[in-house]
């Protein structure tokens, strides 16, 4: 298998982010009923119960309040089936979306709206916000490394589903999916001899010392943690780490800002990873209003 062919397998899994795969699933309607749930507690939404007589059908639009790429329509249309409501799409997950773009249509009964509102509103609005940031990380990196979050994930796979909507990759789904050996691993272990490791493993390093030791064990990949841009250069370029580093996928991680990113994709590494990209992204304006 090929750098690159590793690289997308393993920091690319977008075909496991849909709602075919079960797991994916799963996490998609717990998520959206607790949120129901914690609104609704047991006594459902008062004030529409006792301001609106009955329940007539109504049409409301949702739409965009700012500039952004939309994320989350096929978990928010899943959901809305689940409560008779009918959705008409204008927008597809990626798309752009303008200021006061319409993203989809919605009918159905006026309460069973206004009960949902919130929900929907906080999924997309996340997603989104997401999705828009990792577009933007991408175009300021010119395309030359793939953008990926860390497991800093308040939503975990639907944080993870909104990057790849943005341009970026996934990195791992979870501690299941393939070795990454990290600082704490290398410090309380009495040894740390990889060499037998036949599946695909990364290992974090936080000198150039270190990446050198560990180039020589031939691993799938390495993490520059914390580093300066113009250490990172150096290193790549230092013909000692050149004998060994043809195959290895170069990350880098920490420290990484909208500020720097630049400077970090003209080093050489294939992986940016960023924390923030999910524990601290702007939610995009979406509104839903009945007409």
């Amino acid at each position: 298998m090929t750098k690159r062919q590793k690289l997308t397998k393993h920091f690319n899994q977008y075909e496991k982010l849909t709602l075919k795969n079960p797991k994916y699933l799963r996490q998609v309607k717990r998520l959206t009923e607790d949120f129901l749930a914690e609104d609704l507690d047991t006594r459902g939404d008062i004030t529409s119960d006792t301001v609106i007589k009955g329940n007539p059908k109504v049409t409301a639009i949702v739409k965009a309040k700012e500039n952004g790429i939309v994320a989350g329509l096929e978990e928010t249309k899943w959901f809305l089936t689940s409560y008779k409501l009918q959705a008409t799409s204008y927008k597809k997950d990626g798309n752009k979306v303008g200021k006061g773009e319409k993203i989809f249509q919605l009918k159905g009964g006026i309460k069973d709206v206004l009960k949902i509102e919130r929900t929907i509103l906080n999924l997309l609005q996340r997603m989104s916000g997401i999705a828009t940031q990792t577009t933007k990380l991408v175009k300021l990196t010119h395309g030359k490394v793939l953008i990926c979050p860390t497991r800093k994930t308040q939503w975990g796979l639907l944080d993870k589903k909104a990057v790849v909507l943005g341009g970026g990759g996934t990195h791992r789904l979870g501690l299941y999916d393939w070795i990454l050996v990290k600082d704490n691993h290398i410090t309380h272990s009495k040894t740390y001899n990889l060499k037998p490791i036949t599946s695909f493993w990364e290992i974090e390093a936080k000198t150039k010392k270190q990446v050198l030791e560990f180039a020589k064990l031939n691993p799938d990949a390495i993490m520059f943690d914390n580093f300066k841009p113009k250490n990172i250069k150096g290193i790549l370029e230092d013909t000692e780490i050149l004998r060994y580093s043809k195959d290895i996928i170069f990350e880098v991680s920490g420290g990484i800002t909208e500020k720097n990113i630049t400077e970090y994709a003209k080093t050489g590494v294939d992986i940016i990873s960023l924390g923030s990209l999910t524990h601290s992204t702007k939610a995009l304006d979406i509104s839903l209003d009945i007409i």
